[in-house]
């Protein structure tokens, strides 16, 4: 068995850094991975993929808020696991207003908007569920199901 130099092994050191530092600067270099890209708002985006577990209670949610007859304490249920893993992702409160609304909870579904709206400006699912339940049009029981349906955080 060899054995390497000092020398060698200091220089296969260097190459394995140089080697992990070009790795960890490629997405910067090559432009955003297709695990970072998604379609929201009918937009190709870039933003950092959801937890396994947040999107796992999102699409519990979803699936039950798009039940016939929508199964609402569940979804509610769902969106609030969601929203414990993933608080800062504006699509979670949107949903969360959308479920309110259909509840016919105005006020949880307005506040709810405002927390999406206060992290993403002008995230257009809120300002669309917002605009509903305070200037009256529809009356929590509004078919906002169909019109969401493929939406993703």
């Amino acid at each position: 068995m060899m054995r390497s130099s000092g020398r060698e092994r200091a220089g296969q050191a260097v190459a394995v850094l140089l080697l992990s530092m070009l790795g960890g600067c490629y997405g910067s270099i090559m432009g955003p991975g297709y695990r970072s890209l998604h379609v929201v708002e009918g937009q190709v985006v870039s933003s950092p993929p959801p937890s396994p577990s947040a999107y796992e209670a999102y699409l519990r949610a979803r699936l039950a808020f798009e039940h016939e007859p929508p199964k609402l304490e569940e979804a509610r249920f769902y969106i609030g696991e969601a929203i414990g893993f993933d608080p800062r992702d504006p699509h979670l409160w949107a949903t969360r207003a959308e479920i309110e609304e259909r509840a016919g909870k105005k006020a949880e579904a307005a506040a709810a908007a405002r927390r999406a709206l206060a992290i993403r400006p002008g995230y257009a699912l809120a300002e669309e569920v917002l605009a509903r339940v305070e200037g009256g049009a529809g009356s929590g029981t509004t078919a906002s199901a169909p019109a969401a349906a493929g939406r993703q955080p």
